[in-house]
């Protein structure tokens, strides 16, 4: 009995590592479920997910609902038995004549299912077809059912692969941490655990080198750390490659060990190895956090862990224990990363609006969506402290989804329905949110037109660094969302790769703008940038306003819109609504 509340659970969390399938568009499983109906010639083909106390189909044809309690669920069934199983006829299956779906007007007859079996033999569902009528396949079409759920499998797996894990290192990333611990630690004889994160710190050598290799020195270094940990660990315990720079492990330990076991680790990933002789590969440093009684969650290990190595990096050393009793600092921003959640949800953290302005009339034309946070202890927190901090402890996304839903509930109300909301995205956000979706359903949800949308990003090599971040603002400016380069003519600004994005608004960052009318070199600089960003097609707004004659001037460059403490400062989500359609600020002096 043990052991088959052991494997269920087991089956559980093996379904819940796939709850992404709840919110994906694949298409794959769309065609294999009509391949499916057109050999098979039934009206219902599902691909069904079974839980605890409900079934979820992550593709369907000819079945409206999107999921049925646990009592209904043929595919439960099939998810405890080997290989396909088939009802003839529900009528007359004792098992299955009061379900509901079978005593329905035109209720299901014939079911047959082959289990979705993952490598270590979890049934996470099925692949199923449903008939209005009594069946029974041959041989020939079982092999051909199972076939087919195999390719689902394989669409899963996939899938799972690209989300669980780096895609340099190839090493299992945060998310396959956090859900290969989620489960209590049980661990008796060692209660306690330890958290050990590995930073990889920058070589000069590493831009030299990387045209040489088809991976870069961080690359190199995370396989090199996995390789000796694993070596010396003999493969008991994983590493895991968290961000670009960060691996981590968990060990079980004891007050007696801890010592020993620290030292251990520290020997091990701070000596230099054998290529690092001339110091061509990037060094290390680790932060260690430790729980002596497994009470503390995953999240907060990592966030001390990744304190302790931000103080060694302070202090200069390899490597530094999390100390409960450090410097003021560190307990602020871990306070404040736990407090993020709560704070959106009473308040604490709330929207305020920045008009900008069209340079042609001084109209009103749209308003950025701004972030700020009144801690109900700390009081105002500035974005400059809170936003890294959100960030680093992993929950931009879940801020992001609520700044996308307030900010465009807010824009729904306002008297000019024709001004945009425009809304900042991390680049964290494009690796765990369909950001295309997000804005998507929430346009349909507070009934505002996409075109009245703006998204502003950073501009850097982390969009085409990976494959994926393209593609999802080209969903984006499908929809009718306008994309902006924000902070424009710092950094990694470069016309020559710009085409490549999929963007229509250039902003140019307020250290430019700023009083413009007495740096002669950025007005050389702002001028040049907006008259090619003009000749290429791109709307250009200015940062950063605080004078009519730094308006003026931009205005005189072509600069088509532009925000700043000269027009307006930033406005509650009340003031913002009282400004009028067609609300204009004087251009003339």
């Amino acid at each position: 009995m043990h052991h088959t509340l052991q494997a269920e659970h087991q089956r559980l969390a093996a379904v819940r590592a796939v709850q992404w399938l709840e919110t994906a568009n694949n298409e794959n499983f769309d065609r294999i479920c009509r391949l499916a109906a057109a050999y098979f010639d039934v009206p219902t083909v599902l691909v069904s997910l079974v839980e605890a106390d409900r079934q979820w189909f992550a593709a369907r044809v000819g079945f409206v609902q999107s999921e049925t309690p646990i009592i209904q669920s043929f595919c439960a069934h099939t998810a405890r038995q080997q290989g396909v199983m088939q009802v003839i006829d529900a009528c007359e299956d004792t098992r299955f004549s009061d379900n509901d779906l079978v005593t329905a007007q035109d209720g299901i007859r014939f079911y047959a299912g082959a289990p979705l079996l993952t490598r270590d033999g979890h049934a996470l569902g099925s692949l199923c077809i449903i008939d209005k009528s009594p069946h029974q396949l041959s041989h020939t079409e079982i092999r051909v059912l199972e076939d087919l759920a195999e390719m689902v499998i394989s669409q899963i797996e996939q899938r799972q692969m690209i989300l669980t894990r780096n895609p340099f290192s190839g090493l299992p990333n945060l998310r396959q941490f956090l859900t290969d611990h989620q489960e209590p630690w049980l661990n008796k004889e060692f209660p306690g655990r330890l958290l050990a994160l590995i930073e990889i710190v920058d070589s000069q050598y590493e831009t030299e080198l990387a045209p040489l290799n088809n991976m870069t020195s961080l690359q190199m270094r995370a396989q090199d750390i996995a390789g000796r940990l694993e070596q010396v660990l003999l493969n008991s315990v994983g590493v895991y490659h968290v961000s670009e720079r960060h691996c981590c492990l968990l060990l079980p330990t004891n007050q007696t060990d801890k010592t020993e076991l620290i030292q251990i680790l520290s020997t091990l990933i701070c000596e230099p190895c054998a290529e690092d002789s001339i110091s061509t590969l990037p060094a290390t440093r680790m932060g260690i956090a430790s729980c002596e009684d497994g009470s503390q969650s995953m999240g907060e290990l990592l966030r001390k862990a990744r304190h302790a190595v931000e103080a060694a990096s302070r202090e200069g050393i390899d490597w530094a224990l999390w100390d409960e009793n450090e410097n003021c600092a560190s307990r602020r921003a871990l306070a404040l990363s736990q407090d993020v959640v709560s704070a959106l949800a009473n308040g604490d953290i709330y929207l305020m609006f920045q008009p900008r302005f069209r340079l042609e009339d001084g109209r009103q034309v749209s308003a950025e969506a701004l972030l700020r946070w009144n801690h109900s202890t700390l009081g105002p927190v500035s974005p400059a402290e809170f936003i890294p901090l959100i960030e680093r402890s992993g929950q931009i996304s879940t801020v992001t989804r609520w700044v996308i839903d307030h900010a465009l509930a807010a824009a729904a109300e306002w008297e000019d329905r024709e001004s945009k909301v425009s809304l900042n995205l991390s680049a964290l956000d494009f690796q765990s949110m369909d950001i295309a979706n997000a804005l998507r359903d929430s346009c349909e949800r507070h009934r505002i037109a996409p075109h009245r949308v703006e998204v502003e990003i950073t501009e850097g090599e982390w969009i085409r660094a990976s494959t994926t971040v393209l593609g999802q603002l080209s969903d984006i400016r499908a929809l009718g969302v306008d994309v902006a380069i924000d902070d424009f003519g710092t950094g990694y600004s470069n016309f020559a790769y710009l085409h490549e994005i999929p963007a229509n608004v250039i902003k140019l960052d307020k250290s430019i703008i700023t009083d413009l009318e007495n740096k002669p070199r950025n007005r050389i600089i702002a001028q040049s940038i907006f008259k090619l960003a003009h000749e290429l097609g791109y709307r250009t707004v200015a940062e950063g306003i605080e004078t009519f004659q730094c308006m003026d001037l931009v205005r005189s460059f072509g600069c088509h819109e532009a925000q700043g403490f000269f027009f307006c400062r930033p406005l509650s989500g009340e003031q913002i609504k009282g400004m009028t359609v067609g609300s204009h600020i004087k251009l003339r002096a």
